[in-house]
Order: C-alpha cells, then sequence, then structure tokens
C-alpha cells in the first residue's frame, strides 16, 4: 500500500515540470523564438549555447512531466511504490542543483524526493 501523501508525488512532478517549461518560455522566449522561425530542423547548432541552454531547460520539464506520469501510474493505478533509488535520485539531484544554482527550482525537488524515501 502507497501512502496518501506519496501517491501525490507523481502529480507534484507532473506539476513541478510544468512550472518548469512556462518558466522556460518566458525566461528564454528570445532565445525560443528563432528555433520556431527558423523552421526548427538543425536550429540549435555548435556554438549557439544560449538557444542549446533553452532547449535543454524546456525538455527537462517535459522529462520531468513524463518521470512524474510514470510515477503517478505506478502509484495510484498498479498500487506500487518506486524504489527507494527514485527518490534518492531526485533528491541528490536537486541537492547539487541547489549547491551550483541555490537561486534556482531545484529547491522544490528536495521535499518531493525525501517524501519519496518515505515508508
Amino acid at each position: 500500500m502507497v501512502s496518501k501523501t506519496k501517491r501525490q508525488m507523481g502529480l507534484t512532478l507532473i506539476l513541478t515540470g510544468l512550472l518548469h517549461t512556462i518558466v522556460g518560455l518566458f525566461v528564454f522566449m528570445e532565445q525560443l523564438e528563432p528555433l520556431f522561425t527558423e523552421g526548427l530542423w538543425n536550429t540549435v547548432k555548435d556554438g549557439q549555447f544560449e538557444r542549446g541552454a533553452a532547449f535543454w531547460f524546456m525538455m527537462f520539464g517535459f522529462l520531468l512531466m513524463i518521470v512524474g506520469y510514470l510515477a503517478d501510474w505506478l502509484m495510484k493505478r498498479k498500487e506500487i511504490a518506486p524504489p527507494a533509488a527514485f527518490g534518492w535520485m531526485i533528491l541528490i539531484i536537486c541537492v547539487i542543483g541547489v549547491i551550483f544554482m541555490p537561486n534556482s527550482g531545484f529547491w522544490l525537488g528536495i521535499p518531493q524526493g525525501v517524501i519519496l524515501l518515505r515508508m
């Protein structure tokens, strides 16, 4: 049986990914606009670090939503708690992120990782 609090972590990961993507649209609007006006294909080339950062920022938001969906599906539909390694990975990635970028959204993942580690 998965605890009620832990069952919500899939949804919170989805919402965190959605928030990440929405913030990325506003913060990186100037870098993302040429990706669409130039036709998408091969619009992030070597040396275009700002475009690359914008692209990966957006992709991370989408990946977080996918991981959140999978966690939500496991816990709510299958009544299977994700392995402890899942919580540890989220926690470690977010702690490292906070160390390197304390003025970021990595703080949001720390409580999620901790909750996922609880029985």
